[in-house]
């Protein structure tokens, strides 16, 4: 049988959207090493793809789909807590491979109502596309998400046989809703909705809740430049005032899908992205205007730039200290 292929769309993946991106986590997942980062960009390789889905389940933006294929989903009209999983080595027809399990899918198949996962497959440790399986890991992160706030935690484990009536997962169609190109392949938008995981992690949890990504910012490295507001794709980072016309940076974590672009595009090395941690407030800024080159300015208060007078090009450049005056 033919493996589908993956699609990746070049509107939504990191390297669409930032020349710098250093993510390659659909090539780091690969057990075929079908995909690989070159200089280039990213080429997959069709001979060697399985289509096992680890890529898809490794994107943190959703950016890549295996051709055909949308969202795992128990079968139509199932509506019960336990689903079955049934490797697709195991015969033609059957589920998707655990590899395809990633942590958005693990929130859908929760928010579907989905508590139990009997699972059936082969013996993934001498299977081909069962290197570095990272199904336990993912779960074990899922349920730490749910335990914070609360909430029934999503069991998985394996079955010698899989009972008649349990429903099984599968892959449901991917909505075509537009062709891209991107590096040569096929781009497909498989879903335009909130994800899985924001709407798991916006669900009430008390102070502390911990989520699966969470931006940090350093005010003693910040420089105000607003960069990392700019490229985030999710609105995870922002720029906030209160009332009293204050301004400060915000940090939603539950928006969070930790691409790590925030990291790439800062300069300064302020911003990192922490996993399975509480939301921390974003920074206090102070505004004024650079006496340098006369732009209007905010930095972290506090910060070893507060008093400085100067934004942060004029800071990093000095050129202004190049300017004089002829006097007659």
């Amino acid at each position: 049988m033919v493996a589908a292929l993956p699609s990746i769309d070049g509107e939504a993946c990191v390297h669409g959207l930032l020349a710098q991106a250093r993510c390659s986590a659909c090539a780091d997942a690969c057990p075929q090493d079908a995909l690989q980062m070159t200089a280039e960009g990213l080429v997959l390789d069709p001979a060697a793809c399985t289509g096992c889905g680890a890529c898809v389940a490794a994107c943190p933006q959703r950016a890549v789909a295996l051709d055909g294929q949308g969202g795992i989903r128990p079968e139509p009209a199932a509506g019960g807590p336990e689903a079955a999983l049934v490797c697709p080595r195991r015969g033609p027809g059957q589920g998707p491979c655990l590899q395809a399990l990633g942590l958005e899918a693990l929130a859908r198949l929760w928010l579907q109502g989905v508590r139990r996962i009997a699972v059936l497959t082969a013996d993934c440790a001498a299977c081909p596309d069962g290197a570095g399986l990272p199904v336990a890991a993912r779960v074990a992160a899922l349920n730490a998400l749910l335990e914070d706030r609360g909430l029934q935690p999503l069991r998985i484990g394996p079955v010698a046989s899989v009972p008649r009536r349990m429903p099984r997962l599968t892959a449901e169609p991917a909505p075509r809703r537009g062709r891209r190109l991107f590096l040569g392949l096929g781009g497909v938008i498989t879903d335009t909705g909130i994800p899985a995981l924001a709407r798991l992690q916006s669900l009430p949890g008390p102070p502390g809740a911990r989520h699966a990504f969470a931006p940090r910012i350093d005010p003693a490295r910040c420089t105000g430049c607003d960069a990392c507001l700019r490229i985030c794709p999710t609105g995870a980072l922002s720029l906030i005032k209160d009332d009293d016309g204050g301004l400060s940076y915000g940090a939603d974590p539950s928006g969070c899908t930790g691409c790590g672009m925030c990291e790439d595009v800062c300069g300064a090395g302020a911003m990192t992205i922490e996993r399975l941690a509480s939301a921390v407030p974003g920074p206090a800024l102070v505004s004024f205007r650079c006496c340098g080159c006369g732009v209007e300015v905010h930095v972290p208060s506090g910060g070893p730039r507060e008093g400085g007078g100067l934004c942060p090009v004029c800071a990093r450049t000095g050129h202004h200290r190049r300017l004089f005056q002829v006097l007659p």
